[in-house]
């Protein structure tokens, strides 16, 4: 997708615009800013002389008209400005189309269990495959399966005359032959000048490239899923890990197909939950800076998903060399579709955290993109706040999310003030708004998803805040990770014998005493 940066936009709203008014404001030669269209968008001045503002080389926007230096730094500025807000949404549409191409994998897998037929399967597959595929003309697709009884591999489904349904006398090439041998996905962009094709075309005459991936679960090879090009074009590792994906949601179908049976359903559900879980786990960063380690902060995270993925985070990253930025959210529902929101959200985050100084404009500039084709109404509660390591100064922001504790270096024990704020994804124009407070040498902060303080007992009765607060009080001496253990223990023998009802995260963060 192209972005349009307009400039109207850019030099009457947010921070730029107070920058830009200010500077015009300062000069003694009178400015004026017009767009591509003519149209004057601020200042008066009449002077002839006028510089150009560029988003990219060549590109013009607008102008900038004035005495000469003056005119030519506010062009320049507003020139970065543009630039980086470009930089932004092509970023954030990057982010945001994984996350759709993720949610194509997701819904697919839903068809997928609904289908009971496996010609219909293969279609499908085909139908889908081609939407995740480069559109090119000569492309086509093809899915060959196994017989039960002989072994004999023939068409299921194609697109393309090579692929022909009607055809029984289908020949395998060298290629597929080798990836229903070894079980792994091959992408030839050379056919013409490999080995195994040479050695053996079979019914794929006059191609020019090849991806091929196998459809296979833990023990079981059920046939293959072929793209082949007649012209030029280079497949990438990215495409082919994108089919393998699909191709591994359709060889679990095809075996519950086969064998009729319950449980090759659950374990496709397990298997697709556990592919989930490792992703976003392996999403969640745990290097965790500590006193041990010469660090001047000590910091522990930890969560624990109410199903096997959910939908809580934390994130924890420098934005400078003395700025940290932390971060905790909890998205709404739970499960897979709860899991991909949140890796959208988390990525979202670290993009925006780059453009923006403070935590209510990353707050400001998150809400709209979440908002964006947010057809299925997820929406996130969140706290950012960034630490200055030099002042131990403090600037946060509320997402709709809870209050986290602060524990003095003296043993005093407080929730966080400020406005709660609205959660993320739900009014495209919701504004967010800044606290800041003054830590000290030894103070500990302790930032929660609800899963802590709305956990339920046996009698439907909450943690809630004041138990936690309690519970800290004479903990200041404790590490972060002694005092995420703490709480987590407490709720545990507080739940115990009921349900973990959602999902639970918990990070900790100690300044050093020695400063």
């Amino acid at each position: 997708m192209t972005y349009e940066i307009k400039l109207k936009r850019l030099c009457q709203k947010g921070s730029s615009a107070k920058l830009i008014q200010r500077f015009i404001d300062d000069r003694q030669e009178p400015l004026r800013i017009i767009d591509q269209a003519g149209e004057l968008i601020i200042g008066e001045s009449k002077q002839t002389i006028c510089y150009p503002i560029e988003i990219e080389a060549g590109k013009i926007i607008g102008w900038v008209y004035g005495k000469e230096s003056d005119a030519e730094l506010l062009a320049a500025f507003i020139s970065y400005m543009a630039q980086k807000e470009l930089e932004s949404k092509l970023l954030s549409q990057e982010t945001l189309s994984k996350y759709k191409e993720l949610t194509l994998l997701y819904e697919l897998g839903e068809k997928i269990a609904d289908c009971m037929d496996i010609g219909q399967l293969a279609q499908l597959t085909l139908d889908e495959a081609s939407l995740l595929l480069p559109t090119v003309k000569d492309l086509q697709l093809g899915m060959l399966l196994t017989d039960q009884e002989d072994g004999h591999l023939s068409v299921f489904a194609g697109q393309g005359e090579l692929f022909s349904v009607q055809d029984v006398t289908w020949v395998l090439d060298g290629i597929t032959q080798h990836v229903l041998t070894s079980g792994n996905a091959e992408i030839v962009n050379d056919v013409l000048n490999d080995s195994r094709y040479k050695a053996c075309s079979g019914s794929l005459v006059d191609i020019q490239a090849m991806l091929c991936t196998p459809l296979k679960t833990r023990d079981k090879i059920f046939g293959v899923l072929n793209v082949v090009s007649r012209a030029p074009i280079n497949f990438s590792a990215a495409e082919a890990k994108v089919l393998n994906l699909l191709a591994s949601q359709v060889a679990v179908a095809i075996g519950r197909v086969n064998m009729i049976n319950d449980r090759v359903v659950q374990e496709r559900y397990q298997e697709s939950l556990k592919l989930s879980k490792s992703i976003q786990m392996g999403m969640l960063s745990t290097a965790f800076p500590r006193f041990t380690q010469g660090s001047i902060i000590d910091l522990f995270a930890y969560i624990q998903p109410a199903r096997d993925v959910g939908g809580d985070f934390y994130d924890f990253f420098h934005l400078d060399e003395k700025t940290l930025l932390i971060a905790i959210g909890d998205v709404s529902g739970k499960g897979v579709p709860a899991a991909l929101f949140m890796v959208m959200v988390k990525t979202l985050l670290r993009a925006i955290a780059k453009q923006h100084q403070f935590p209510d404009q990353m707050m400001g500039a998150l809400n709209p993109e979440l908002c964006r084709d947010n057809d299925a109404m997820m929406f996130v509660t969140l706290f950012i706040a960034t630490l200055d390591l030099d002042t131990k100064q403090l600037k946060y922001s509320y997402g709709g999310h809870n209050r986290p504790v602060y524990l003095s270096n003296y043993g005093e024990v407080s929730l966080l003030p400020g406005d709660p704020g609205t959660a993320l994804g739900i009014l495209d124009e919701a504004t967010f708004s800044m606290e800041s407070m003054q830590l000290n040498a030894g103070d500990s902060l302790l930032l929660y998803t609800d899963g802590i303080n709305e956990a339920m007992n046996i009698n439907y009765e909450q943690y809630g805040d004041d138990r936690l607060c309690d519970l800290l009080r004479g903990c200041q001496d404790n590490n972060a990770q002694n005092l995420v253990e703490i709480v987590t223990a407490d709720v545990s023998v507080f739940t115990k014998g009921a349900e973990q009802s959602d999902d639970i995260s918990l990070l900790a963060l100690q300044l050093s005493k020695f400063q």
